[in-house]
């Protein structure tokens, strides 16, 4: 068995015990739309259109206090793909200035910057995401109840960017959510960057890309079985 695999198990069984997400298992769905903002044919292929995205709390813990903070965003299939495209974004902090690749806490959604956590090949070329809030949004809760109030008084628009390696960060999208949705309406929703993706782009190293697959079969599986 691989250790992907093993390392599996001990996910399916928090997720049954939980009875929900393992991790991330607390947040708020929304609808919105994603417009791109560089040039055609610039770096990452995302296409302007309507999105589905979560904001949510790594571990659940309760209220405002500091927690990792996940983005999910789902965009429609691009022609000829089978499936939409999920991106997944976590706040994070690493040892460099241009990727971060370890999940941290955050105390706030307006300071945090979140980040793919791993790079995204397309056409052989190596690309790191991160997103933030735009600068005019501030004092935004990590609560989810804050969060959802927020995404239906004002929004929440994040920008996306994006960066081959050392070299700086640039624009790539706006993500906009607008209104908040029900999670009974969406109830296969099941974000998975590593299954949801478009054909010319794959989330790398694939060796960290196998647990990660595992990873979230098995916490879907864990939540299966208890309900």
């Amino acid at each position: 068995m691989r250790a992907a695999e093993l390392a599996g198990f001990p996910i399916r069984a928090g997720a049954a015990i939980r009875g929900a997400r393992l991790f991330h298992p607390h947040g708020v769905l929304a609808t919105g739309t994603l417009t791109r903002t560089a040039s055609d044919n610039v770096g990452l292929p995302v296409e302007t259109g309507p999105v589905i995205a979560r904001v949510s709390k790594g571990v659940g813990v309760p209220g405002s206090l500091p927690d990792v903070i996940g983005l999910a965003v789902r965009m429609e299939p691009h022609e000829g793909d089978e499936t939409p495209w999920d991106l997944l974004l976590a706040s994070a902090l690493g040892g460099t200035g241009w990727r971060k690749t370890i999940p941290f806490p955050a105390r706030s959604v307006d300071t945090a910057v979140l980040s793919t956590l791993q790079p995204l090949d397309h056409r052989g070329t190596s690309w790191w995401l991160r997103a933030r809030l735009v600068r005019e949004q501030t004092d935004i809760s990590i609560a989810t109840d804050q969060i959802a109030r927020r995404i239906g008084h004002r929004g929440l628009i994040f920008e996306l960017e994006q960066t081959q390696g050392h070299t700086p960060f640039f624009p790539l999208a706006r993500v906009e959510l607008i209104a908040t949705a029900d999670e009974s309406d969406f109830p296969d929703i099941g974000f998975d960057p590593t299954m949801n993706t478009t054909r010319s782009v794959r989330p790398g190293p694939s060796w960290l890309s196998s647990i990660r697959e595992v990873a979230y079969r098995r916490s879907r599986q864990g939540r299966d079985a208890e309900s």
